[in-house]
């Protein structure tokens, strides 16, 4: 009887720990920052992937640095299939639904705004909580030429000047951000 129930509390075990491991991987990001007139904008492409042979749902919170009532224009669509999440709005965050097909990959488009401050900031940090780094994360932000910048949490690779604009940008591979994107402006 003692034999029997050990192997029940093991198989009640596996399946437990099984089925709390994430099913879903966050894997890559491409995001355009822009900083003009009022606004911080955000527009970004994630993208997450299913390994598993069936069809895969999980909740995401996706954060922000400031509350969500600050936050303008929310957006989220899925880009395989064009069509618009849905999300509830918690304190300083979102908290949506995703589907990702067996052996597949979703990315998702995710937009929104918040006013200008004298620091920036979006939440990267929140990718320690997927529990490996992203492959890859390519970053850019426009600004008007003329913008004083006095620090990046994160120091651009190269940094362009095309007509009235300045463009930043950053690519990092194996990338699990130890700080969050803060952009401090000298204004």
């Amino acid at each position: 009887m003692r034999r029997f129930l050990s192997v029940i509390i093991v198989i009640y075990v596996f399946v437990f720990v099984t089925e709390a491991q994430t099913k879903i991987s966050f894997f890559e990001e491409h995001i355009d920052f822009s900083l003009e007139n009022d606004y911080f904008t955000i527009n970004g492409i994630f993208s997450f992937s299913n390994t598993n042979n069936k069809p895969e749902t999980q909740q995401i919170i996706f954060p922000f640095a400031n509350e969500t009532n600050s936050i303008d224009s929310i957006r989220i669509i899925n880009l395989n299939t064009l069509s618009n999440l849905s999300f509830t709005k918690l304190k300083s965050s979102i908290l949506f639904k995703i589907t990702v097909p067996a052996n597949d990959t979703v990315d998702l488009n995710i937009f929104y705004r918040q006013k200008k401050s004298d620091t920036n900031k979006y939440i990267i940090t929140s990718t320690q909580s997927w529990g490996k780094p992203l492959n890859k994360a390519v970053y850019s932000l426009s600004t008007e030429k003329g913008l004083k910048i006095k620090s990046f949490t994160y120091q651009p690779d190269t940094v362009k000047i095309i007509n009235n604009k300045k463009l930043y940008l950053w690519s990092k591979t194996e990338f699990m951000p130890q700080k969050d994107f803060e952009i401090t402006l000298n204004e």
